[in-house]
This record gives structure tokens, sequence and C-alpha cells, in this order.
């Protein structure tokens, strides 16, 4: 067999070098005028030659294409031109474009500068386009000879400018929604209601920016005393469709609140409005309303197709749930709610009212944190304040979801009879 020999590398690479010299197809490559010109003609740039004056001395392909398909003045290869004198001439909106092309190629004509760059718009008969220029000279001796590029990214300015016309709808959009957001949090209540033997708080913590979910608290005056009115609600969905119908329920109901009549029929007025105001939308509004009567103490609501209130007897130990019958806002203009009453339960009771986000808030592992984790919390805090009972479910609920975003919005209001 024969055996091939061992050379070290620097050696290998002399002879390849010397087999390469000695090879007529390793030739220095030399530059003729018919080789220059097909060089120039493969391009897709439009390019142009200038001498020392900025007078055209040849252009290739691509300029003649561009030439001919834009209907310019004259021979469509340009020669012959001065294209300085060109741009000096240029008036209307493109002219300051124009004047600084021809201030950076002469620029380059005198050697103050190695390379000129710079992209300007222009328009023609199919519509704007965009070039980026460059221009460096060839030669550092006489005769000068000065290369001019146009390369066309049209393409890519176009999409750069969809690019900032998103951006700009985008900070309007966010903008938009910042206004939103604070215009709803000043339509929820400011402070809690300061009623004697009542102790209240409420909360709703948006996933969006704004949202629909509502509270509010209504102060009612009445030959037998102070009592509050709480209400809870709940439009289908989130984001700024559900945010202007949350208004549209809040301005309904604190009108209808202005005038006489059972929380039955005021709630029913309400829903004979919403649903005119929704129809042929799909929309609709879960509300549950609340009037406590501390001095007796009485509990009376309407339930509109919402989650039923939380009712914890600390001394029975017990909960119960405010049920009660009655759809949606918004889905029958007809239909007519009923009142329901609570009256057998003992003082330090504790009233919970809240959005469905709260008790459905999923984490990672799409467990939901469910009705027992709350009943959990209110049991283990029922000595507390409200606003601590409160908080304690925020805080639980923030700790289950761990790095997960709420998926709905949640509130809560927390009533503590004294």
């Amino acid at each position: 067999m024969q055996r091939f020999r061992s050379y070290p590398f620097y050696k290998i690479q002399a002879m390849n070098n010397n087999r390469n010299h000695n090879r007529p197809e390793f030739a220095q490559l030399k530059y003729t005028d018919s080789l220059a010109k097909t060089v120039l003609n493969s391009l897709s740039a439009h390019i142009a030659i200038l001498d020392q004056n900025g007078v055209i001395l040849e252009t290739n392909v691509a300029w003649k294409n561009f030439a001919a398909k834009n209907q310019m003045i004259g021979r469509n290869d340009s020669i012959g031109v001065n294209y300085l004198q060109l741009c000096d001439a240029t008036v209307g909106k493109e002219a300051e474009d124009a004047h600084k092309v021809a201030a950076g190629i002469r620029s380059v004509i005198k050697g103050e500068t190695k390379e000129f760059l710079y992209d300007y718009p222009c328009h023609g008969p199919d519509g704007r386009h965009f070039f980026y220029l460059r221009s460096i000279r060839v030669a550092e001796k006489e005769p000068i000879r000065v290369v001019v590029s146009h390369e066309d990214i049209t393409i890519l300015k176009l999409a750069e400018e969809a690019l900032r016309k998103r951006e700009r709808e985008r900070d309007q959009l966010r903008h938009s929604l910042e206004l939103a957001r604070e215009i709803q949090q000043k339509l929820l209540p400011k402070k809690n209601p300061g009623i004697a033997r009542l102790d209240v708080t409420g909360k709703s913590i948006y996933c969006d920016e704004t949202g629909g979910d509502y509270y509010d608290f209504i102060d009612i005056k009445d030959n037998n005393g102070q009592n509050l009115g709480v209400v809870v609600a709940d439009v289908v969905g989130h984001g700024i469709s559900s945010a202007l119908i949350m208004a549209s329920v809040r301005s309904a109901l604190r009108q209808r609140l202005a005038m006489p009549g059972s929380i039955s029929q005021i709630i029913s007025d309400v829903n004979r409005r919403m649903a005119e105001d929704l129809a042929d939308s799909g929309q609709f509004v879960t509300l549950f309303y609340l009037v406590v009567e501390p001095d007796k103490p009485v509990l009376k609501w309407v339930r509109a197709g919402h989650e039923p209130a939380i009712l914890y007897d600390p001394e029975a130990g017990d909960f119960l749930k405010l049920q009660g019958i009655g759809m949606a806002l918004g889905v029958d203009k007809k239909f007519q709610y009923e009142e329901y009453r609570q009256g057998n339960f003992s003082r330090g009771s504790i009233v919970v009212l809240a959005t469905d986000g709260v008790w459905e808030a999923r984490n990672e592992n799409g467990r939901m944190f469910g009705r027992t984790a709350v009943y959990d919390i209110i049991r283990d805090n029922s000595a507390a304040s409200a606003d601590e009972i409160m908080e304690a479910i925020f805080s639980e609920i923030k700790k289950f979801l761990k790095i997960s975003k709420p998926e709905d919005d949640l509130t809560l209001v927390v009533i503590k009879i004294l």
C-alpha cells in the first residue's frame, strides 16, 4: 500500500500557493472598460460616474431603465448632464434634499470627505419613491472621477412609515385608555361610607386599563334612620366597551335612586332602560343591589343574574348565600324583579359582595381560587376590620395566582355589622 508523506501545515500551504501561482486561471484579474461596464450593469442601484465638475460621464442599465420608466427629460443615459447643476436648480418640496445632495457630492469631489451618504424622497409618475444615495471618489489624482449610486429603498421606507404610524396610533390608544381608566376610577366611590354601626370597604382591580366591574355606595336616609345601599355589577367582557356600559348603568341607577319606589321597582326600571340601550348588542349586566338597615338589623336585596352575596354569622359559624331569582339587566325589558329579606343574624356578621373574577381567578395550572378559599379567609379574619378582611382576600388571590395575570376584573365589597 502506498503511504502518504506527512508535511507540516505551513509547507502544504506553500505548496498550494506555488501550484496555484503557476496555473493560468489564477492570474490577476485586469479590469477593462468592457468588464467595468458589465459590472456596473449587473448592479441594481442606479449608478452614474461624474467628472470633477459634476458632469455625468457614464450610467448603468438600472439608471437608464429608471429614467425611461419615470419619463425623465433628455436622454435616458443622462450622459453630458451636469448632475450638480440639476440638483441646484431643483425647486419645490424636494429642493432642500437636492441642495444637500449637491453640497455633499461637491465635498467628495474636493476631497473634503471620502464618502457622502444620504437618503431622500423622490416623486415619480407611479408614486413616491425613496433612495439611498452614496457618493465616493474612485481616483485620488487627475482626472477626478466620482461614483454616485442611488439604491431604491422605497419598500423599506414605506415599512418604516407604517411602523411609525402604528406606534403613534398605539401611543394615542394608550393615552386614551389611560384617560378612560382615570375617568372610570373617578366613578368609583372616593371613600368608604361613614354610617353608624357599619364598617364598609370596597375595591375594584381591573385586568386591563379599563373594566366592566362596578361597585357603589348609596347613602339612604328615611324616617327609620340612615341606611346603606350597596351595588356590585359586572358587565360581560372587559375593556373600553364594558367600561362605557358600566358608566351607563351607574348613571341610570343613580338617577332612578333619586326617585321614590321599592328596590325591586328601582332595578326593574333600570333594567328597562338598559334593555333599550343594549338592544341587539348581545351585551348584558349582572347586578346585586343590597340595602343594609343596621338599626334593626335587616338586609334587603335584589339579585339581577349576579353571584349571590355571602352572609357570615360568626356566632353560629354559618355561611348563608343571599339567593334570589332575577335575570341579568338588558336582556328582557319587561322582567319584574323581586325583593328579598334576611333579618335573622347576629351583630358582628359579615356580608361580602363580589364579582365572579374573585372566585374564578385561575393560577398557572388552571385551578380556580374558589368560594371555599374565600369562606376560610372570612372565617379566619372575622374579628378583623372590613378593610383587613378585604385585603386578606386580595392578598391570598395574589399568592394563589403567583406569576399569572388575572383574566377578569376583581371587585370586592365587605360589610361588617358592628
